[in-house]
């Protein structure tokens, strides 16, 4: 027996009658006796159809019910149709389903029936009970049953429970580490079309929490806790989890997943076990989370279908409400309603006021892809509260979506105003001002801390507005239009819950009913639905109210499906405004169109079984096409509002828009016609004037369609292509045929096609509706059965089937022979020619990729010292003018066909701005010298990142084509390449990049985001107009012969009979040698920290492999590897600028299992051919890349030779190859061989010093402690171990200090292989157990500055200051303070915009202007520190002027043409006027960090560094988050110099302290907190601080600050250290709680000992006055001149001499201006009184030399100034966002000299008035 059916029981029939269930199978029917009944039958009869031949994937078993009567013909009562897939796997299934009528309506008849069916070759295996886990009585206990399906009977009520019992334990085992939470329901996630736990195979279909879908299809609520769902329905499999299930070898489990509404079990969902088979252990693969919702098919599929979505992130948005001002209304009580996203909150309601002050601070933490978060909205909206809380009327609101926040320099908005309007009264103006701060943090985000802004009372609303840059204050309302004119080639759907069933029922096609949703800044409309067709046409018009500029980016416009159950979308596409607008002065406002708009998805049609569906609605890179939109869209901006009476004609508008505006309707065509007329009239007055409408609400409207030829004809445009090489294909392919399909648009897709009879057909097109043959439904596979189309015979889409071999050398991939014959496919496609639009883009994407690539050489040179990276860098930009001017020149004569607005206006945009950027090459050209390099070859990135941007066309008329692989006939790996890139235009710089080319394209499994290439295509593609067809070969080589189909060589090419194969005998061979030196800073693969690296360079069908070194981070391979005999097609010219890539991956071996992927790099080599000289290729940098994150560097280089044939024997190298024959690496029989002298590196050795200091902060290893630690430093292959500490608890710093080794280094520093530090632990019985481990890549920081560059000439200050100063005679590095500058120079007034001369320079100040001089009694520190908070706030708000003006002087007038390049060209560069004379300040300032004093000072690693150990696997979490893996910190420091410069004395020691337990007093001073993250219900928190070092530990707990998030401490906490046992100083803010112990909310850490032995003086800081009393009492323990004479002893210099208003130090001499002393000393000079206070005058002169140190000669540094430091606080919960800023400084003293008083920095108390 093959399929045996036994129908058990009808239940829940309608009244009495005779029945009959008839049953078809293979076009067999087979009926039941006939049974008269009430509503049950109980049949149990077995029917058998004996087997021809095994089930197919998709066969079905319908079942008819019938009332038979004998005078009527019978009466259908309903239909079940059964896909018989999961019994081909399972041999079994019992089912209980509904019946479904002829309208597919579900019944309430219910079928019970009992399916078993046997292969003929028994490969579901037969039944052996001793094969089962437990004894069983009969065959039913294998159902798991289903309790909500049993009619319970007394003696099966315990077994089904018993089983129940042990699904539920089956189901928690499967379910290890199962989360379920109700509130993810709303998430969708990608899911694994097939896994195998440990042969256990799993067909899951999309992941839909079964309420939200239920509700989705049936449009119901589902309560909570209705249905049942087994345990064994949830499968959550962890990652990268083995695990065997104890199950029946050839058997399977069923479980039946039945959902239920109101407690009612719902009909007709197809009831299907999950089934499973085992056979043996498998492979483990990596498993994504995910609940198994059975649909009613699966198959089984290849392991690549692992489909992922874009990587979710953690991001932050802090919103911080401050007051809000000028709120509109009488005797309000206002409160503030944030919204981001979906999530609410609010603030308190403030009582009876108009300018409520609230400083709430509300925290939205999100977990998605960045794209899905950036398009959020976040709305600001003021209530006023009525007598029912949270009742209240909105007085307005204010919108801004999160990427405009991010967008700002660091990613937020501080202390601005948003402009509150009400969206409901646009007439009305502004509501009020709400002032807040906005930020957005993804995790890892380096946060600069938070401008101080001196809050005053009369602060300018209207210049800090909550607006970008350029955004105008006042912003006018405006209309914004999407006109939709019509779609075509959309994708027939099959949709609805049944859709999958139409087919079998008969119906032959499912067409859809298309309506577009436009959603745009929180507002949403949408068109008319057009019944049962692919080609809609709307013809109409949405339009949104929006203040303009809007502050939300993009458009969102929908194609969706109208459904009874729920529409589905089928593409969505974002217009982003800002690539089709511009803001500057000459810019032009948001339009589009009418243009074609490509949609892109998945390629299922079937919306319910459709695991890409994220694709349809805009999540990710689509993989297939969809359609295409016509559409437009214009921006009206309104003058003031007009008082206007509004018409008729409006009115009868209003009526239509608010009929729209209830649901989109079915259209119909009559209103439309009636309206029309009205509509053109409306139309006629409606030019004249645009009257404001007083709300916002969203108007649809109809409009005139496009004439036929708007955008111009079709013209026919040919896509051929050219297959050279299949390589580096995953081996899971290894057996099957293999095949590639190009489509561009629906030209060239694999599929039947149902042609519609529509509209009259164009030469050669044939309007295609296109369905796939089989039911694509099945478990999210891509499997199309491939048929070319019938219409387009032409057209050969489809290469033809080959079976994949595997490559040569090392088989771990697969290859696709293609030797001798290349196939060839061609799709002729139909589209408007508006090809001059891509021609303009490349010629900017050209501009851009030679800029980027040169800017790439100039960065490898940089990091060589000695190279000319000067002068690359000039070239480059001398060649990114010349290319400016040229296109600029070109444009000017561009003709455009059919062009519209926006076409006009970038045309004019694009000439604008590439001659502004040409200006900025020849200004960063004049300004580049040799110091700068770095910032300047910044400056030209941000000026490609524009071009980059500019070169975006919106309008890209031709769709994107689509190269994809076919396994077996199923869709397994795409690419996407843009049309513009292989487009064919006659002019050289406007053909695509890669047109004509033979380009590598790497193929990618959809979805997957590993950056795993799933196979590397090499492939020649062409696409162009027809006229022009001629060319498409013309790039090939000459020696290939064109076959067609039969094979037949084609001797006259002809447009419309391309080649189907090319092919070739002569071959030119090439010989590659890879020579592979080291990598460095791998990602650790083992769980000890380290890998067992070894490199796969894969090039054309040719892979080999390097050798494994075992735990190394930075393997030294020094391998070459050769690989002989290659053939490279392309013609040989052009080899040298298109050279085929290699690829070079990086894994780590594994003894057990495969081999772990650790990376990829990318390189290209250098070719040389037979007849040029060779020259020896120099080692390189590559980059190793992980998806997008870079994991390591390789240094290697490769050489392509071609191999010379003349000899009529092998061919073999050229003569002048060097070497010939490679030696050999080590033992000649393993056949490695060793990199060639002059490229290896030439070793030279080199002596590494190591100052072994101490350990910190070990963390335990395997639980226990660390007591007895030991550094072992390892560098090219040698060792050298430090003493081990004995006890790390007591001591954990070393005695012996200094070691050294001497090692054979590379001359060349930056090739110097990287040190590891490992620390190792001994323990018992001789044990050594590894701590960590550290990698320190740049060695070059460790070496002395002579051997990396030789000095310049003239050092670069002093050229500036001579060029500058010429009245100077004093030998001083750059300009002296005292010295009176020159007169302004008149030119400079008038060059130099008008901005950049100070007022006080023109205007003459009076002496009455000046500052009255304040009371010193009345000062304090907080003076001092308000004082010092206005500088960097005036200074930035200037500086953010200065930087604007300069743009807008740029930008500005309309004269920018190709001359005014060269104009720049000529101009020099403009005398800047000099700054007047400083006076000293009236009040002494510090100096303010930003953020954390380490950043400024290189973290105080000037003689000591902190090296953070690691342990454990690197894991591949995006965010880069270490600290699981943080064991501890080595301090220590390294020299590296050449050992024949070795002396007596170690040089790393110099200037070392002794190393010896010290005491030292620590001071901190803790002065406020800012935006510290809420710790409360209330959004606040209640703050103190807890200090703690080592075991002491000091808090403010019972002076804590309630209420408050900004909170002023004013405490100084004093703690008395012992160095190194209690070197790091942790700062933490904790939340008071009354009950319950108390939060933190952030902390910081500071290494106390670094900072205490740093040459700048860190300990305490040096001020900008010297005062012997009052606010600004000199606080050090010794005064300026005792500090000036350490320093000299301690470089060994003379003490300084004091003169008259100079010091002399060494042959420094330091000018000190007069400004340096205070007024009575000045008064005192010119008395000329010399007495007692000489003493005082040189503490001033000593304090002006401590300031300018730095100035020294040779022994120069910053000594660190009197400041406070803006600390960011972290919260070990959430790594990496930031929990708020501290505000602080710490003073040290030795606990031997006198310690002075602590500054007072008690917060100032409230003084009464009276």
């Amino acid at each position: 027996m093959a399929l045996s059916v036994c129908v058990r029981r009808l239940s829940s029939l309608p009244g009495h009658g005779e029945r009959q269930v008839q049953l078809s199978f293979r076009g067999f029917t087979q009926k039941t006796r006939k049974i008269r009944c009430g509503p049950e039958a109980i049949f149990g009869e077995l029917f058998r159809w004996p087997h021809y031949g095994k089930l197919v994937m998709g066969e079905m078993l319908s079942i008819k019910v019938y009332n038979c009567t004998k005078v009527f013909s019978n009466r259908l009562l309903g239909t079940l149709v059964l896909s018989l897939q999961h019994l081909m796997t399972s041999g079994r299934l019992i089912l209980r389903e509904a019946l479904v009528d002829r309208n597919q309506r579900v019944t309430g008849i219910y079928i019970e029936l009992d399916l078993r069916y046997q292969p003929p070759d028994g490969s579901a295996g037969t039944w052996v009970e001793e094969d089962f886990v437990y004894q069983m009585k009969d065959s039913s206990e294998l159902i798991i049953c289903n309790p909500g399906f049993e009619e319970v009977e007394a003696a099966e009520a315990p077994r089904a429970s018993e089983l129940d019992r042990k699904a539920a334990a089956l189901g928690r085992k499967l379910a290890k580490g199962l989360e379920t939470d109700e509130e993810e329901e709303e998430e969708d996630f990608y899911d694994v079309s097939e896994m195998e736990v440990s042969g256990i195979v799993f067909s899951p279909v999309k992941r839909y929490p079964w309420r939200a879908l239920l509700s989705w299809a049936l449009g119901w609520k589902v309560p909570a806790c209705g249905g049942i769902l087994h345990p064994l329905a949830f499968c959550f499999c962890r990652m990268s989890e083995t695990f065997s299930l104890q199950l029946p070898q050839t058997g399977t489990v069923g479980d039946l997943l039945i959902p239920r509404a109101r407690g009612h079990y719902l009909p007709g969902f197809p009831l299907l076990p999950l089934v499973g088979a085992c056979s043996g252990p498998r492979r483990r693969r990596n498993l994504l989370t995910q609940v198994v919702f059975l649909c009613s098919r699966s198959r089984l599929c290849s392991t690549w279908d692992l489909f992922a979505t874009p990587t979710p992130q953690s991001f932050q948005v802090g919103i911080n409400i401050i007051e809000a001002q000028k709120l509109v209304g009488v005797n309000i009580n206002p409160f503030v309603v944030v919204k981001v996203g979906e999530e609410k909150r609010h603030t308190a309601t403030q009582k009876s006021t108009n300018c409520p002050f609230y400083n709430e601070y509300f925290l939205f933490e999100f977990h998605e892809p960045r794209d899905i978060l950036f398009q959020r909205l976040i709305e600001i909206s003021v209530f006023h509260s009525k007598k029912v809380p949270f009742l209240g009327t909105c007085i307005g609101t204010f919108k801004m979506d999160i990427v405009t926040v991010y967008s700002q320099p660091d990613h937020r908005f501080f202390q601005k105003w948003a402009v509150i309007s009400d969206p409901t009264d646009t007439r009305a103006g502004v509501k009020g001002f709400v002032k807040c701060n906005i930020s957005v943090t993804a995790r890892g985000d380096v946060v600069g801390s938070l401008p101080t802004s001196s809050s005053s009372w009369a602060e300018d609303i209207e210049r800090n507005l909550l607006l970008p840059k350029r955004v105008p204050a006042e912003r006018p309302w405006a209309r914004v239009c999407i006109k939709l004119y019509r779609a075509e080639g959309l994708p027939s759907m099959s949709a609805g819950i049944m859709g999958g069933f139409s087919k079998i029922i008969g119906e032959k096609k499912v067409f859809i009913d298309p309506y577009v949703q436009v959603s745009f800044c929180g507002q949403q409309g949408e068109t008319s639905v057009e019944t049962n067709t692919t080609e809609p046409e709307w013809n109409e018009q949405i339009s949104f109210i929006e203040m303009f500029p809007p502050l939300a980016r993009k458009i969102k416009v929908q194609v969706l499906d109208d459904a009874n159950v729920g529409d589905v979308a089928i593409a969505t596409h974002y217009i982003d405004l800002q690539q089709i607008s511009d803001p500057g002065r000459n810019g032009f406002n948001p339009m589009f169109g009418p243009a074609w708009v490509n949609l892109y998805g998945s390629p299922q049609n079937s919306a319910l079984r459709d695991i890409h569906k994220e694709l349809n609605e805009g999540m990710g890179e689509g993989i297939f096409y969809r359609g295409r939109i016509l559409m437009a869209i214009t921006v009206e901006i309104f003058s003031s509002p007009s008082v206007a009476e509004r018409k008729l004609g409006d009115k009868t508008k209003g009526a239509l828009s608010k009929l729209k505006l209830k649901k989109k309707s079915k259209k119909s065509k009559e209103k439309a016609k009636e309206l029309s007329h009205l509509q053109g009239e409306e139309e006629a007055e409606g030019s004249q004037e645009a009257e404001q409408p007083g709300e916002v609400i969203v108007e649809v409207e109809e409009l005139h369609p496009l004439p036929e030829n708007a955008l111009g004809r079709k013209e026919e445009f040919l896509l051929f292509a050219a297959f050279f090489e299949a390589t580096m294909m995953d081996s899971s392919l290894s057996s099957k045929p293999v095949s590639f399909e190009v489509s561009i648009g629906n030209y060239g897709k694999a599929e039947e096609v149902v042609t519609k009879v529509g509209r009259k057909v164009e030469k050669g097109e044939v309007k295609e509706e296109k369905q796939p043959l089989l039911d694509p439904g099945s478990d999210g596979e891509l499997d199309v059965e491939v048929l070319a189309p019938a219409s387009a015979a032409l057209n050969k889409s489809v290469t033809k089937s080959q079976r994949p071999e595997p490559m040569e050398y090392d088989r771990s991939y697969s290859c696709l022979p293609m030797m001798h014959e290349k196939p060839c496919v061609y799709v002729w496609s139909y589209w408007e020619n508006h090809t001059w639009r891509l021609c303009i883009s490349n010629w900017i994407v050209k501009l851009a990729e030679r800029l980027e690539q040169g800017l790439d050489d100039v960065e490898k040179l940089v990091r060589r010292s000695k190279a000319k990276a000067e002068e690359r860098l000039r070239e480059v930009l001398e060649e990114f003018v010349a290319g400016c001017r040229q296109y600029s020149l070109s444009a000017e004569r561009k003709t455009m066909a059919h062009p519209n607005n926006l076409d006009r206006c970038r045309m004019k945009y694009l000439m604008r701005n590439i001659i502004l950027h040409a200006k900025q090459g020849l200004r960063v050209r004049r300004r580049l010298t040799r110091a700068n390099i770095k910032e300047k070859v910044k400056e030209t990135r941000r000026v490609l990142a524009k071009l980059r941007f500019m070169a975006k066309e919106p309008q890209c008329t031709l769709p994107d084509v689509l190269v994809w692989m076919l396994s077996n006939n199923r869709r397994v790996a795409y690419a996407r390449v843009p049309a513009q890139d292989i487009l064919y235009s006659v002019v050289e710089e406007e053909k695509g990049k890669d047109c004509a080319k033979i380009q590598t394209v790497l193929m990618k499994v959809p979805g997957l985001h590993t950056g795993e290439i799933f196979a590397k295509l090499e492939i020649y593609m062409w696409l162009g107009v027809t006229k022009y067809a001629k060319n498409c070969l013309a790039e090939l080589p000459e020696e290939f012969k064109y076959l067609s189909e039969s094979g037949q060589e084609i001797a006259q090419l002809s447009a419309y009979s391309p080649p189907s194969r090319l092919s070739r005998d002569d071959f030119s061979y090439f010989q590659l040698r890879a020579h592979l030196y080291q990598a460095r800073g791998i990602l650790p693969a083992d769980d000890n920290g380290l890998s067992d690296p070894f490199a796969r360079v894969v090039f054309s069908t040719h892979c080999q492999t390097t050798r494994i070194l075992e735990e190394t981070l930075s393997p030294m391979w020094n391998e070459l590897l050769l690989f002989d005999q290659l053939i490279i097609d392309g013609k040989k010219e052009e080899l040298k600028t298109d050279t085929p890539i290699i690829i070079i991956n990086l894994f780590s071996h594994n003894k057990f299992g495969s081999p772990e992927f650790l990376g990829q790099a990318f390189a290209v080599p250098q070719v040389k051919l037979v007849d040029e000289p060779y020259t020896k290729p120099a080692l390189q940098f590559f980059d190793f890349y992980k998806g997008t994150k870079a994991v390591g560097e390789l240094i290697a280089t490769f050489e392509l030779i071609e191999l010379d044939y003349s000899g009529y024997l092998e061919p073999s190298v050229p003569e002048d190859v060097e070497p010939k024959e490679p030696n050999y690496l080590g033992d000649p029989h393993a056949r490695r061989f060793i990199i060639p002298e002059g490229i290896r590196p030439v070793l030279k050795e080199f002596r590494i010093e190591i100052l072994f200091w101490g350990l910190r902060d070990l963390k335990r290893v395997n639980l226990f402690e660390v007591d007895q630690p030991q550094v072992i430093i390892e560098c090219a292959g040698k060792k050298v171990e430090s003493e081990v500490i004995m006890a790390y608890k007591e001591n954990p710093n070393f005695t012996e200090v200094v070691k050294y080794m001497d090692v054979e280094l590379p001359e060349q520093v930056y090739l110097h292989p990287p040190l590891s530090i490992f620390v190792v632990e001994k323990r018992a019985f001789g044990r050594t157990v590894l701590v960590g481990t550290h990698v320190v890549s740049d060695v070059m920081k460790f070496s002395p500055r002579e051997l990396e560059e030789e000095p310049e000439d003239v050092p670069k200050a002093w050229k500036v200051s001579s060029q500058r100063l010429p009245s100077q005679t004093v030998v001083n590095i750059g300009p002296a303070a005292g010295d009176p500058g020159p007169s302004i120079h008149p030119l400079s007034l008038v060059k130099a915009p008008l901005k950049k001369i100070t007022i006080n320079k023109l205007v003459k100040k009076d002496d009455e202007y000046e500052e009255e001089k304040p009371e010193l009694e009345e000062l304090d520190w907080w003076s001092k520190y308000y004082e010092s908070l206005k500088e960097p706030y005036n200074q930035t708000r200037s500086d953010e002027e200065d930087a604007e003006n300069d743009d807008l002087n740029d930008a500005d007038g309309g004269n920018l043409h190709a001359s005014s390049i060269d104009m720049e060209a000529e101009d020099e560069a403009v005398i800047e006027a000099e700054p007047a004379r400083p006076k000293r300040k009236l009040i002494t300032t510090l100096q303010i960090y930003n953020s954390e004093l380490e950043n400024e000072f290189d973290n105080f690693e000037d003689w000591l560094c902190i090296f953070p150990l690691h342990r454990g696997k690197a894991n591949e979490d995006e965010d880069g988050n270490e600290d699981e893996h943080f064991v501890g910190k080595y301090k220590g420091s390294f020299y590296v110099y050449p050992t024949e410069e070795a002396g007596t004395e170690p040089k790393v020691s110099q200037g070392v302290p002794r190393n010896r337990p010290i005491k030292v007093l620590v001071r901190v001073y803790i002065i406020k907190a800012t935006n510290l993250s809420p710790a409360d219900p209330n959004g606040k928190a209640d703050p103190y601080v807890v200090v703690t070092v080592g075991q002491q530990q000091k808090d403010t707990k019972e002076r804590y600050i309630p209420k408050q998030l900004n909170p002023v401490f004013g405490e100084v906490v004093e703690l008395t250290v012992s160095f190194p046992m209690e070197s790091e100083l942790t700062v933490a803010i904790f939340d008071h709680d009354l009950l319950g112990s108390d939060d933190l909310i952030g902390e910081t850490k500071i290494d106390l000992e670094n900072r205490f032995y740093s040459k700048h003086r860190a300990n305490c800081g040096v001020a900008s006055q010297y005062d012997i009393n009052g606010y600004n009492m000199w606080r050090d323990a010794f005064k300026p001149t005792q500090i000036l004479d350490s320093l000299c002893k301690k470089n060994l210099l003379p003490a300084a001499e004091y003169r008259w208003e100079e010091v002399k130090v060494n042959n420094k001499i330091f000018k000190v201006p007069p400004e340096a002393f205070p007024e009575e000393a000045s008064v005192r000079n010119k008395r000329g009184v010399a007495d007692e206070n000489w003493s005082v005058d040189d503490e001033h002169k000593a304090l002006y030399v401590l300031q300018h140190w730095e100035e020294m000669p040779g022994y120069g540094y910053k000594l660190v100034p009197e400041h406070v430091e803006i600390r960011s606080l972290y919260n070990p919960e959430n790594p990496g966002l930031v929990q708020g800023s501290l505000h602080m400084w710490i003073d040290m003293f030795p606990n031997d000299v006198p310690i002075p008083l602590p500054v007072n920095i008690k917060p100032r108390l409230p003084v009464r008035l009276h």
